[in-house]
């Protein structure tokens, strides 16, 4: 699952309170949850049996259903669930008893930061599981397919072990005259080859090994005696769970010259004469499972003209076509041979190096930038000065697949603060913005102690719009953290250690601050914009808040309808007494609240008896899941109805494709919120009049 999909999680927990905090801890990490606390065995089952689940956190007992029945029954239906027990005491006999009635892992109720750990570490595994079992039925489907294609196929096709046949289809039979596949049976390959051929055939099958070739003629003999001249390809290859290597013998006649020529000319771009897109896609493709195989590796050069579109403007489209083929022919003479290289777009080129030689690569692609800024092309009577942007990404035993090396080379071209560059596609630029693995928590509490300081935040503004008409004008205030590279660090990775540091309540006011003078300016040029802006708990508990924000409200000039506080809705579940009192209290000074990521602890409707808010934002994993399926669909449906029943109006974030757009609409939901809309914003400049929905 990807950590936007959420955790379906069984809870064996006597306490609701500390269910409820696990459920938070999850959250905290990012990662959403549809939680069940189970009450009984009866329970238990009618769960198992309802749906699929991908954790379960359990205690040694609870109202008599123990962990080894949790366990037993789960077994017993072959499910798929890992289970992490929860120990109340740290005796060793009790995490012993605990693995032996086969729980995952066995962590300590006290010690969460070790259990999300566990967490982490179990639901990567059962991903893993996952995709393993999908890939095995794949592979089953794809190997029944291929048989079909190899029995029906017109190349003349043989698999080979250790010089023997172990398969022929009925091609491979017709070409060399026999009628049956068993007629093959105890006939090596070798007698099919012509004696004054059989030296060059051992050669071809010795380089054949250490990768060096790819095809070579020979002379055939027939059942007949008669000859044959054909050219010979290998690949290695697995039959019936076997290695052993493929062979193809092509007869060279003219239909398989004119085949080749046809071959040759579809891999081709027709203006450069360089390899086409998909050619090269299916090479690199092969190239990733090379690498992952532990065969060899690669580095792709991603190169991108810069400002071409500009040359095509000023020399005309015809003319800016003779200087891109100039180009391509440029670089390729700058390349050896053995290296593959494609027009991979209108101004882009792509190159496959052959060798994980990151040095070697980066040589040649500054080679060629240096190559191609020395040349300059007439057109038009005007001489053009090209340069290129070079971004290089490592072909490796890791690389998951083809398409994401082509994303980080480019990333690594276009990412680059300045054109006419070479750069390198880093791993770890990507862990420091995603993941955070990069930067240890005293790194990130700097950080924040030294944004707040200077200039280390940056607040984005990301479009809310009405699904039914109105014109709200909506926006929800998101905060980033800047590391010193620049990358963007989301707020689940520097909140906890800005409570550690003790800046919550200034980080708050840091933000309202920003944010009315964003909007004061906005509201000057006659907008009624308004924001959605997130609060912490600790600005909940705060007596100094309120009269605060009065006063800067105040001094702005602005109505206290401008802005929606919005309250986390686990935070408000944790902290329900201040969080009750805070918006009971904004109530009064006539501000509006909000509550965010709603629907994703065991009764989110609990919490609505507690505060009274304006909105309801439900989290954005029910936008990601309702997409052709009927059950969520109706779930959702009748979570918006029952909210609206209770007199507020409801929002959706996560909104990334139109195709929930109708369900949503059908749901009755007030408002969107997601990339589909617009990405985040560092103005309030969207158009709200935009139709193209």
């Amino acid at each position: 699952m990807t950590r936007t999909n959420p955790v379906k999680l069984l809870i064996l927990e006597g306490s609701q309170n500390r269910a409820e905090e696990l459920i938070v801890l999850l959250r905290t990490a990012g990662r959403a949850t549809r939680a069940h606390l189970l009450a009984s065995v009866a329970d238990l089952n009618q769960k198992l049996n309802a749906q699929s689940w991908d954790l379960c956190l359990a205690k040694q007992e609870v109202n008599g259903l123990t962990i080894a029945d949790l366990l037993s029954q789960i077994k017993s239906l072959d499910k798929d669930i890992p289970v992490i027990m929860l120990a109340e005491d740290r005796d060793p006999a009790t995490i012993t008893a605990g693995l032996k009635l086969g729980a995952l892992d066995v962590a300590l109720d006290d010690d969460d930061e070790r259990l999300m750990l566990i967490i982490e570490r179990e639901l990567g595994n059962l991903d893993n599981r996952r995709a393993m079992r999908l890939a095995e039925v794949q592979l089953r489907e794809t190997d029944r397919r291929n048989q079909l294609l190899l029995d029906s196929s017109n190349a003349a096709i043989a698999y080979v072990h250790e010089g023997m046949h172990i398969y022929t289809n009925s091609a491979y039979g017709e070409l060399f005259g026999y009628e049956a596949p068993d007629d093959f049976t105890g006939i090596p390959v070798i007698d099919l080859i012509a004696a004054e051929d059989q030296e060059k055939f051992k050669t071809f099958l010795r380089d054949f090994s250490s990768n060096q070739v790819a095809a070579e003629d020979f002379t055939c003999i027939a059942s007949d005696d008669s000859r044959i001249i054909a050219s010979l390809s290998l690949l290695p290859a697995t039959y019936d769970g076997e290695p052993c290597t493929q062979m193809i013998f092509r007869a060279m006649t003219d239909s398989s010259e004119f085949e080749d020529r046809l071959r040759t000319i579809s891999s081709q771009d027709p203006l450069t004469g360089l390899f086409n897109r998909s050619y090269f896609i299916e090479q690199l493709d092969l190239a990733v499972d090379q690498a992952r195989n532990g065969q060899s590796g690669y580095v792709l050069l991603y190169i991108c003209l810069d400002d071409f579109t500009r040359i095509r403007i000023e020399a005309g489209i015809s003319r800016a076509d003779l200087i891109l083929s100039e180009i391509a022919h440029l670089i390729r003479d700058s390349v050896e041979s053995q290296h593959i290289m494609a027009r991979f777009g209108d101004e882009e080129f792509t190159l496959l190096f052959k060798g994980a030689d990151n040095e070697a690569a980066a040589v040649l692609a500054e080679n060629i930038r240096a190559v191609v800024e020395g040349h300059v092309s007439e057109a038009s009577d005007k001489s053009f000065q090209i340069t290129t942007s070079i971004g290089l990404a490592i072909v490796g035993e890791n690389t998951p697949s083809g398409e994401e090396v082509i994303a980080r080379a480019y990333r690594a071209a276009s990412g680059s603060k300045h054109s006419n560059s070479v750069n390198i596609f880093k791993i770890e630029q990507s862990a420091v913005g995603a993941e955070g693995r990069a930067l240890t928590r005293d790194t990130v509490k700097k950080l924040v102690v030294d944004a707040i300081a200077g200039t280390g935040f940056r607040l984005l503004f990301q479009p809310i719009l009405s699904l039914h008409g109105e014109d709200d004008e909506l926006f929800e205030v998101l905060l980033r953290l800047l590391d010193e590279d620049g990358n963007e660090l989301p707020p689940a990775q520097f909140l906890g250690p800005a409570q550690d540091a003790g800046l919550l309540e200034k980080l708050d006011r840091w933000v309202i601050l920003q944010s009315i003078k964003t909007l004061s300016a906005k509201r000057t040029a006659g907008s009624k914009t308004r924001l959605f802006i997130n609060v912490t708990h600790a600005s909940m508990a705060d007596s100094s808040f309120l009269p605060w924000i009065t006063v800067a409200l105040q001094a702005a000039r602005l109505p206290s309808d401008a802005l929606i506080f919005q309250l986390d809705e686990k935070q408000a579940t944790s902290y329900v007494k201040d969080a009750a009192k805070f918006s009971n209290g904004l109530a009064k000074l006539h501000f509006k609240t909000s509550i965010n990521h709603f629907g994703c602890s065991l009764n989110p409707f609990n919490l609505l008896k507690h505060l009274n808010p304006d909105y309801v934002k439900l989290d954005g994993s029910f936008a990601q899941q309702i997409e052709g399926d009927k059950e969520k669909q109706q779930d959702l449906i009748d979570m918006v109805k029952a909210l609206q029943s209770t007199g507020v109006l409801t929002a959706i974030s996560g909104v990334e494709s139109p195709a929930v757009l109708s369900t949503l609409w059908q749901a009755g939901v007030n408002f969107i919120q997601g990339y589909y809309i617009s990405l985040p914003m560092e103005n309030l400049d969207y158009d709200f009049t935009n139709e193209d929905l």
